[in-house]
């Protein structure tokens, strides 16, 4: 495989470009000097993102859409794959449409790398790939599956790259995300299981992950980077702390069926064993100081 130097590339997409972890790297890439297709479903938040990051191109294409998607990758040297149906109990919920973003949508990108030009696709897994319990962790299995796959069918072609991601910190949608909002309001507070754990790191330090990806891993197999782990009690105590008081009321509903209690990056290393975020690290991170 060829190594993959981002800053001989003109223009590379980003899909999910409107989500949480795409504006850090869109941030990057940009300061790097490499012009960005930002691919999102949104319309509004892609004019939202263009009036902030202006250099970029915007194309408002569910990535189920292969002619669309074709157009939006025309000129561009790689692709960064974000785009996904990323909640546990909406894919749950909705199998099918978790099925048409996460497999078809991801196919779709990946036919389009034998056919074009595009020098790499690097994508985000999840460590809910490694020990699956539902439906979004298994089609996030097959998308590694299907990453090996075509780099075996163009394996002269392309670089195709995956990096498993554990949780981000605040990222939309996530349980830190939920309860800040619950504490605004002065709601109650819903856990699943005080003694689960969870593999957390930074948006920065996704995005980071990203790039060493594409810098050193040699094929298509999941990058594992280092991630620390919390117990999820944890979590909750050290966020009504910073954003609540006494009177916050806490209820208990134990983990669903498409939920693990401790999740995997590879099978020997889990989040109830692996190392732990220190607390006076942790309370940074929560209180937005540090990166």
């Amino acid at each position: 495989m060829n190594k993959i130097d981002l800053t001989s590339m003109k223009a590379v997409a980003v899909t999910g470009a409107t989500g949480f972890v795409a504006d850090t790297l869109i941030q990057k890439l940009i300061k790097l000097g490499v012009k960005v297709h930002a691919i999102a479903r949104n319309e509004g938040d892609l004019v939202s993102l263009q009036l902030k990051y202006p250099s970029i191109e915007i194309f408002p294409c569910p990535i189920e859409d292969e002619y669309l998607l074709r157009k939006a990758f025309s000129g561009c040297d790689g692709v960064f794959h974000l785009a996904a149906i990323k909640g546990v109990h909406i894919a749950e919920q909705h199998p099918l449409k978790t099925i048409q973003t996460n497999i078809i949508g991801t196919t779709n990108i990946l036919k389009l790398s034998v056919d074009g030009n595009l020098k790499f696709v690097v994508a985000a897994s999840s460590d809910k790939a490694e020990k699956i319990s539902g439906v979004y962790g298994a089609s996030k299995y097959i998308v590694e599956k299907l990453f090996q796959e075509f780099q075996s069918i163009n394996p002269e072609g392309c670089c195709y790259r995956v990096v498993r991601f554990g949780n981000v910190f605040y990222s939309t949608g996530s349980v830190l995300d939920v309860w800040k909002k619950s504490l605004e309001e002065g709601s109650e507070l819903v856990i699943t299981d005080p003694e689960s754990t969870r593999f957390f790191w930074t948006k920065e330090e996704a995005v980071d992950s990203l790039f060493e990806c594409i810098s050193n891993m040699p094929n298509a197999q999941p990058y594992i980077p280092e991630m620390k782990s919390v117990k999820i009690g944890s979590l909750l105590h050290e966020m009504i702390s910073l954003h609540g008081d006494s009177s916050t009321k806490i209820r208990e509903i134990g983990l669903g069926e498409s939920e693990n209690k401790h999740e995997f990056l590879v099978p020997d290393v889990s989040s109830q064993f692996a190392k732990q975020w220190k607390m006076d690290d942790l309370r940074k991170v929560l209180k937005g100081e540090s990166k």
